[in-house]
């Protein structure tokens, strides 16, 4: 009985360990995937991975020798080409990491809709339109790939320059990755709903459909009426004094699920 009951234990223990571990690396790989998602160094990574995983499964299946033993040391070429791949993203980590705690990233998030708001207002003194995407868990690639990556830091001279009318970027929309400017002149799909006013221009179809697509907070500044809206969840909310655009950011991009349902909700109604 003794020694039924220390094999019982040491089956459990065993199990907890391997829990544990199966734990640490699923959650290593999704923040990992986190970070680095949307960059082009992913792409580059999705395909060399497409690769090993082909000549793995050749090898195994045809008995290739010479490449098995290649493959053996995959592991160390697969690290140093992250660290090669990835080194700007790295860089910009480690350095974020190294200046601020991570539990600043909600404050982080608060002043980048500051700023935004800031940025809006200069805009409408100005007479000028924008189109500005908060980006949150779902990635809309094809705007890395027909828009401008930036990579820069939101501020409020960054944003009224990239929407001057006279400048390369002000066409098309802004994509916003936690605190800094991911993208520019960034195409958008337009959305396919029916019964839109005939008065709503390009900027606010782009918004909607990237809306229907993602789970954005995309703003629109109107360049001809300065009326500021949000698209959210498939829901166009105008008009918005700078008031109401910053309460409705913070509960989409900073409360927790019970608020952003409560938002959702509103905007519905």
């Amino acid at each position: 009985m003794s020694t039924y009951l220390h094999d019982h234990v040491s089956l459990v223990i065993e199990f907890g360990r391997s829990l544990i571990e199966i734990l640490i690396l699923t959650s290593g790989i999704y923040y990992m995937w986190k970070l680095f998602r949307g960059t082009r160094g992913a792409r580059v990574l999705a395909g060399f991975g497409f690769l090993l995983a082909l000549l793995s499964l050749m090898s195994y299946a045809l008995h290739l020798q010479v490449i098995e033993k290649l493959l053996s040391f995959s592991p160390i070429f697969v690290l140093t080409s992250l660290v090669i791949i990835f080194q700007p993203e790295l860089r910009r980590i480690f350095a974020e990491l190294g200046s601020r705690p991570v539990f600043t990233a909600h404050r982080q998030q608060a002043e980048v809709i500051e700023t935004v708001i800031n940025a809006l207002e200069q805009l409408q003194l100005a007479g000028h339109g924008a189109l500005i995407a908060f980006e949150r868990e779902i990635t809309y690639e094809p705007a890395r790939e027909n828009g401008t990556i930036l990579d820069a830091a939101v501020s409020e001279d960054l944003l009224a320059t990239i929407f001057f009318p006279k400048t390369p970027l002000h066409d098309g929309g802004v994509v916003i990755v936690q605190n800094r400017i991911a993208v520019a002149a960034a195409i958008f799909p337009l959305t396919q709903a029916e019964g839109l006013q005939r008065t709503l221009g390009l900027r606010h179809r782009a918004a909607l459909g990237l809306s229907d697509e993602t789970d954005a907070a995309v703003v629109i500044l109107s360049e001809e009426t300065g009326i500021i809206s949000l698209a959210y969840n498939g829901e166009l909310r105008r008009p918005l004094t700078t008031d109401e655009l910053r309460s409705q950011l913070i509960a989409i991009l900073l409360l927790n699920k019970a608020d952003e349902k409560s938002l959702v909700e509103q905007l519905a109604g």
